[in-house]
């Protein structure tokens, strides 16, 4: 039996409908008052048949439980042999500092440590290329690139790197552990959320693009990775997955042509992208929305970040979506979503 954090978020969604597509029986973590909207919606993308549904729900065991629930999350662990560490928060407003710090790192030693502590002698973590920091524009990087301070770092980086220190350490107390560290995900979810509100910004007109660069990976080759990664004999390494590079005009153009819609028209400049970020900030003031544009977001929409997926390419053979591939899927199954809310 495995054991996957973070169930009802949007990786963690596919990835427990692969595992279960796998005949493996899933223990799948929810907090108490989790939204399981947007896991109804992938699970019926991928069991689509009624009789598949139930089939795959008696392999299926949900609990209640948080990563800073130390009772709760260690009694879920029993009689478990793998755990799938997908529980995080993705946040770039300045005010969720702390609240990054709680879930993703306190959150990730409290699963180290309950799993030393209850015999679960493996670990698979989520990461995120945004742990490998900045480097100057233009500059590729990959698992050997090394974690420099900076004012360029976010504070969801900064978290997702202490994390990943918490996972190292159980390696060394004797956790057999895997990571990855993937790119900006898309793929089938809610669209109007997360980095898959590019989808929906996309169909409902959004008039501008940027010049930056940066990684993406297909939400489905994600979960497959991981579930490649365990079953290989290869551990206590860590892998970039990210299927391309790609400038955001170059993805916004692709989405919109997916839409037959208007392509983005307005260049973001650096100075405009400065300019934006303190006109929503003053907005926010006087609303309770959360920020759609961020310092930390205008400033990677200018940047220009490489990265390098050979290792898993060459040590796994693992082939990656093609991005217009996932992006028609996206656009296919957009479609559902707005005439299906979730």
């Amino acid at each position: 039996m495995v054991l996957v954090t973070g169930a009802t978020g949007f990786l963690g969604s596919h990835l427990v409908c692969q595992l279960l597509a796998n005949e493996q029986i899933v223990r799948a973590c929810r907090r108490k008052h989790s939204d399981s909207k947007e896991f109804n919606f992938i699970f019926e993308h991928y069991f689509s048949e009624p009789s598949v549904q139930t089939a795959m729900q008696k392999n299926l065991q949900w609990v209640e439980t948080d990563v800073l629930d130390l009772d709760t999350l260690g009694a879920a662990m029993k009689d478990i042999e793998w755990v799938y560490h997908c529980a995080a928060l993705v946040s770039f407003e300045a005010k969720d500092r702390e609240l990054l710090m709680q879930v993703n790192v306190e959150g990730t030693a409290n699963v180290v440590n309950l799993c030393l502590l209850n015999g679960v002698k493996n670990l698979c973590y989520v990461s995120s290329i945004a742990s490998l920091g900045r480097t100057k524009s233009g500059a590729t990087m990959n698992e050997d690139s090394k974690w420099e301070n900076s004012k360029l770092n976010s504070n969801y980086a900064i978290s997702k790197y202490r994390a990943e220190l918490e996972v190292w350490r159980g390696s060394e107390e004797g956790l057999e552990i895997v990571m990855v560290n993937p790119g900006v995900i898309i793929g089938v979810g809610d669209f109007k959320k997360g980095s898959n509100a590019l989808i929906h910004s996309m169909y409902s007109g959004m008039p501008m693009y940027s010049m930056g660069v940066n990684g993406y990976v297909d939400v489905k080759d994600v979960a497959s990775a991981m579930l490649k990664l365990v079953q290989s004999n290869i551990r206590n390494r860590r892998f970039v997955l990210v299927g391309a590079n790609m400038r955001f005009r170059e993805l916004f153009f692709m989405i919109a042509d997916g839409f037959n819609k208007r392509r983005p028209f307005i260049k973001v400049t650096p100075i405009l992208a400065a300019i934006s970020w303190r006109v929503v900030w003053v907005m926010r003031l006087f609303s309770k929305k959360g920020l759609a544009i961020t310092r930390e977001t205008a400033r990677a929409a200018i940047n220009e970040s490489y990265y390098d997926a050979t290792r898993i390419q060459t040590e796994l053979g693992f082939a990656f979506t093609p991005i217009q591939e996932t992006v028609q899927d996206c656009c296919t199954a957009y479609i559902k979503f707005i005439n299906k809310p979730i």
